[in-house]
């Protein structure tokens, strides 16, 4: 009889419904994955033991197994539909029906803040360039600096309804552009956009390369030569509605 209990409940178990990850919650655990794995220099890993290593892996297992009952104990949790979860993953991001790739900004990797022709080149490929007005470098000391002022196109004659339209998403819009400049420009450590609509503080944008590095957990310059973690660690942020409203919100 308690053979028979045992099977029936082995039966049960084996019937319920097997709990999966979100996108979103593989996201957080891949990127903390990727911190804790940078974090450790080659001489460290060199010179711990493998015990200590052994120690290091259970606890990072265990925070994963909690981590996936505790940001998505269930599938009806998933709050990305599988269009969602693939459009995260693409190699692109679309902005007022224009693609952007890695591969349109790696070119210029390694230009730097005093090549006025290469700043501007960039720009030229990057959201808002239509209304690209000036563009002003500081150079004269340390940190060095960039100001791009945005403005209405008056070859183009646009009116001011059609040119803020354009800036409804401004805050994605803007922190991408950053993230780029930051990673193929080596020595610019701060950049300020300003929109030319209201005077206001809303329509004035400030971002620093340290804030934009803690941000995605690693210098800039790397994602030049990974596409993948570009995929997942940016484009999968700037794409999320609400990673983009807690990075305001918190700085």
């Amino acid at each position: 009889m308690k053979n028979k209990d045992a099977r029936q409940i082995d039966e049960e178990l084996r019937s319920l419904p097997k709990p999966t990850m979100s996108y979103e919650s593989k996201q957080v655990i891949h990127s903390i994955l990727q911190k804790e794995l940078r974090s450790e220099s080659p001489s460290r890993k060199r010179s711990e033991s493998s015990k200590h290593f052994l120690i290091n892996l259970a606890g990072i297992s265990v925070f994963v197994l909690l981590a996936f009952f505790v940001f998505n104990p269930i599938q009806e949790n998933n709050t990305f539909s599988p269009a969602e979860q693939s459009s995260f993953m693409e190699d692109e991001i679309s902005i007022h029906g224009a693609s952007y790739k890695l591969k349109h900004h790696v070119k210029y990797k390694g230009s730097y803040i005093g090549d006025n022709s290469s700043v501007d080149a960039i720009l030229e490929g990057l959201p808002g360039a239509t209304y690209k007005k000036t563009i002003e470098l500081q150079t004269k000391i340390q940190p060095f600096g960039l100001a791009v002022n945005y403005g209405q196109n008056d070859e183009e004659n646009l009116n001011t309804k059609e040119y803020a339209e354009y800036w409804t998403d401004k805050r994605r819009i803007l922190l991408y552009n950053a993230t780029v400049l930051f990673m193929v420009i080596d020595n610019l450590e701060s950049i300020d956009f300003h929109l030319g609509l209201e005077d206001n503080k809303e329509n004035q944008f400030h971002f620093t390369r340290a804030e934009i590095e803690e941000l995605y957990g690693q210098e800039m310059t790397e994602y030049t030569n990974d596409p993948e973690s570009w995929k997942q660690e940016v484009l999968s942020f700037i794409k999320n509605d609400a990673a983009i409203d807690e990075f305001y919100t918190n700085r």
